[in-house]
């Protein structure tokens, strides 16, 4: 187009030169844009593992909190933890309680160290039993739960049935049904509880998994955990698992030293205790 005589627009040395100078522009800004790129990824992909290994924490925290009192240890070498799942609880009716004339069969009330061969009374109404169930009372450590199913704190139980006015002196009860058993250790609460699965939890590869067995089944010194059973979480470069027992009087922690990555670049450390309640 022309405008008073004369043509405008670029030249081709113009457009060559700026061709040039934002070459020279982009090459010196690529390495700033590459690594402002680079550490978005970077720390998308670790807020990821942050979040999963939080998750599988916490998860298993609240399962933790729930096992049968001293019952919790580690296993193979701190790289995984076993205990006993407690699915419900309650009072029992110890022998010297004073309830008037309700709980009057003696046979039925506890005494620690002998047999109890017509079941227990427990207070309240409600509770229900599942086929393999287990009845704990006074566990005092892991090698005192592995008697079963011999004289000690658990016993299978064999069903449950309500209490009567007539044969109890009360309808305010139920009777836990077990063959003959001797608890040789007693509950300062007068708690007991019932217990339904052995959780295990441990390493595989760089896979956490969650390991479940029935009653007291693989309630042991091994690590029964393999890759056929559910993941916690997967991506683990390194676990290790601590625990300080503490005292009927204090509860016990569990230490979990978890390390999760996806690549060199991108890993974790995330450290954890859990608080366990070992009161029997």
């Amino acid at each position: 187009m022309k405008l008073g005589g004369r043509e405008h627009g670029f030249t081709l040395v113009e457009m060559v030169t700026v061709i040039v100078l934002l070459s020279i522009i982009a090459v010196v800004l690529a390495p700033f844009i590459a690594n402002a790129i680079q550490a978005w990824h970077d720390g998308k992909a670790r807020a990821e593992l942050v979040a999963r290994g939080r998750l599988a924490l916490e998860r298993l925290a609240r399962e933790v909190r729930q096992a049968v009192p001293n019952s919790l240890e580690t296993l193979d070498a701190g790289q995984g933890i076993q205990f006993v799942r407690s699915r419900a609880g309650g009072r029992y009716i110890e022998r010297f309680d004073n309830f008037g004339t309700a709980f009057t069969r003696m046979n039925r009330r506890f005494r620690k160290n002998v047999a109890l061969a017509n079941g227990l009374y427990k207070m309240g109404t409600g509770l229900s039993v599942s086929a393999g169930d287990i009845l704990v009372i006074g566990n005092t450590s892991p090698v005192a739960l592995k008697a079963f199913p011999g004289n000690g704190p658990a016993v299978l139980l064999s069903g449950i049935s309500a209490t009567t006015s007539a044969a109890d002196g009360t309808n305010q009860g139920q009777i836990l049904g077990f063959a003959n058993h001797r608890f040789p250790v007693d509950s300062p609460g007068r708690h007991f509880t019932i217990a339904d699965q052995t959780v295990e939890v441990g390493l595989t590869g760089n896979t956490l998994r969650w390991h479940t067995a029935a009653g007291l089944t693989n309630y042991d010194a091994n690590a029964d955990w393999g890759a056929s059973d559910p993941v916690l979480v997967d991506g683990v470069s390194a676990v290790s698992f601590t625990y300080a027992p503490g005292t009927p009087a204090a509860t016990g922690v569990l230490r979990i030293d978890l390390q999760l990555a996806t690549d060199t670049n991108n890993s974790i450390r995330l450290y954890h205790e859990v608080h366990v309640r070992n009161t029997p």
